[in-house]
Parts: structure tokens; C-alpha cells; sequence
């Protein structure tokens, strides 16, 4: 634990890793923008995006990301009172926190992306639900061929997200809830109306919640938790409890545009809490979250993913883009 707030102080005053940061976003800037100007749809803007990100690094954070071609991932669940057929996303965004190979922090965001022009974005209604609550989930074609009744727990409120994109080359990243509260009942999303909206279960776009320490003192003994934080306090210089350590591990539901975006990620506040300090908080994602990571056959990434019951008997058959965003604490000393 101590690992990981040193890095992340470190990392909270180090120039060079805000130029990572903006380096990152004009790379993103550049591939949305060069496929907009070739009039390129969803899944080839989300390829450059993609492409754009892979392999870039800094002081121990390292993006690995890449396009799992095959069908597209539909679910079946149930719209209110009927069955309905949907795509479960077509962009999973994992932020993955490790102490050499052993898992400290997990999040996972599955992203549906959303080609606009000027003025608008068109949202089905019923994907947006299925974002937005994740009702009970049976697999008829992709990712989850052959599941039945999978139940993902969506607490942050950011375990589905829209990426709108928009010309001339720009991306918002907004959580479902937060997207329900936008359309008010319409089919389509006016660039004037997205905004972030006062949210009691959402903080300022820099901030996000606060880091959920409780996952890894919740079953600690109160003598201990003291001693934790007395520790803390005198290496860091202030409590840390309901922080959102400078920006980092926060849960952030909206980002403006790229900028925002690409500090978001490297920052691991996007997504929803899947695994904290060893202890899997939200196991049915968790579960999805390494089998889509396995299947993504991503080169470099040192980390031991647990075997589960859930889909590891599974074969992956879907298309999906996948972006991992990695920091090792292991150094930090």
C-alpha cells in the first residue's frame, strides 16, 4: 500500500509525466483527427485510437492495448417487460494497478462508441439501459456465446460508458447515468446539452469519488487501521482518507474532450472497482475483466491473472477494443 501512494505522490509533481500526459492526448487528437478526415466509421476511428495508444509509457505506467477482430458481442436481457437483443460495447478499458506480478487495483469500463457529426449523436435506447443497469445478461453471439444469467454489479455508476466522438477529430467520455440525464427521454444527444450535470453520486470532472480505501481496511482491526494511517500521515503530510490522491484512482463520469480523457486514464479514475488491494469487490467483473485481458493476448504485461469459474472454460469469440492502462508500485520505494 505504501508502494502505491509514494508513486502516486511522485508522479502528482513530476512535469515529465504531465508532458506524458499531453503527449498522449495530441496522439489521440491526431488519429481521430486523420480519420475524420477520411470520413472512416465507428470501428475505424476506434482502431486508430487504439493503435495510438499502444505501448506508450512512463515511470512505470505502460498502455497496452489492441483490436480483437471477430462478430460483434450482442446480450440478451430484458428491456423493462420484454426481451430485447443488444451489443454488449465495442471498447473495454482496464486500469490495473500491480506490486510486480500480483494485482493491488482492478477497474473495468466497457465503452460503447458513438460516431456524431456537429450537432448530435443518436442513442438507443435500450443499449443505454443495459449500460446504465446492467440487468441480468444471457450471451447469443461474441464475448459471452453460452452465458446465462450473468449479473454485473454496477456501483461506481461507471462500469458503462459512451464514447461520443465528433468532428473534427474530438472524444467525450461520458457515463451512462449521466447520459440518461442528458437525452431526457429523446432518441438523440445535442452536443449543446452534453454537460456535466450536478450528480449526487459524481464529483467534479478533476476528481471523481474519492479512492475507496475501504477495500483494503474493511477487514482489518481498528488498532491496525490507526496505525495504518498514522504511517501515512507522517510520510505523505496529510490524511488520505476520502482522497482522491491528487486526481488518481478517483471515478471520474465525464471528460470533456481528450485532454481530460487521457488524464483520466493514466490517472486509473475510470471504470468501476473490480478488485482492491488483493480482494475481488465486484467478482463477476472482475471475472469478465481478465478473460477479455487473457483473450486480448496483450505482449508485456507481467501480471498474474487468477483461473475463474465464470468464463475461463470459454473460448473468446467477439470483437472488441481493449486498452489496459498499467502501473507497477514495485519499485517505489
Amino acid at each position: 500500500m505504501r508502494r502505491l501512494f509514494k508513486r502516486v505522490m511522485d508522479l502528482s509533481s513530476d512535469n515529465g509525466f504531465l508532458d506524458f500526459q499531453n503527449d498522449l492526448s495530441r496522439r489521440i487528437y491526431d488519429a481521430l483527427s486523420q480519420g475524420y478526415s477520411l470520413n472512416e466509421n465507428e470501428v475505424s476511428l476506434v482502431k486508430r485510437v487504439v493503435e495510438a495508444m499502444n505501448g506508450q509509457s512512463y515511470g512505470g505506467i505502460n498502455i497496452h492495448s489492441s483490436f480483437i477482430h471477430g462478430s460483434r458481442s450482442y446480450v440478451e436481457f430484458n428491456y423493462m417487460d420484454r426481451p430485447v437483443t443488444k451489443e454488449l460495447g465495442d471498447m473495454a478499458v482496464f486500469a490495473l494497478v500491480t506490486d510486480g506480478p500480483e494485482r493491488l487495483v482492478q477497474k473495468a469500463c466497457i465503452v460503447q462508441n458513438k460516431k456524431g457529426d456537429k450537432e448530435h449523436w443518436t442513442i438507443d435506447p435500450e443499449q443505454l439501459y443495459l449500460l446504465k443497469n446492467f440487468p441480468p445478461l444471457s450471451g447469443t453471439k461474441g464475448i459471452l456465446r453460452g452465458s446465462r444469467n450473468v449479473a454485473f454489479r454496477n456501483s461506481s455508476g461507471c462500469l458503462g460508458c459512451y464514447g461520443l466522438l465528433l468532428q473534427p477529430g474530438e472524444m467525450i467520455l461520458a457515463s451512462a447515468p449521466m447520459v440518461t440525464e442528458m437525452l431526457r427521454g429523446r432518441g438523440t444527444l445535442p452536443l449543446a446539452d452534453v454537460t456535466m450535470l450536478p450528480n449526487g453520486n459524481t464529483a467534479p470532472w478533476n476528481a471523481g469519488q474519492p479512492f475507496p480505501l475501504w477495500g483494503m481496511l474493511g477487514w482489518r482491526h481498528p488498532r491496525d487501521i490507526h496505525m495504518i494511517f498514522e504511517e501515512l500521515v507522517h510520510e505523505f503530510g496529510y490524511p488520505l482518507l476520502g482522497s482522491t490522491l491528487n486526481g488518481f484512482l478517483g471515478n471520474v463520469a465525464f471528460t470533456r474532450d481528450v485532454h481530460d480523457l487521457a488524464r483520466s486514464i493514466t490517472q486509473f479514475s475510470i471504470g468501476e472497482p473490480t478488485l482492491l488491494f488483493g480482494r475481488a469487490t465486484n467478482p463477476a467483473v472482475d471475472a469478465f475483466s481478465n478473460h477479455v485481458i487473457r483473450s486480448a493476448k496483450l505482449e508485456n504485461l507481467p501480471v498474474d491473472l487468477p483461473p475463474d469459474n465464470l468464463f475461463g472454460d470459454h473460448e473468446f469469440d467477439g470483437q472488441m477494443a481493449v486498452v489496459v492502462v498499467h502501473m507497477d508500485v514495485s519499485g517505489s520505494e
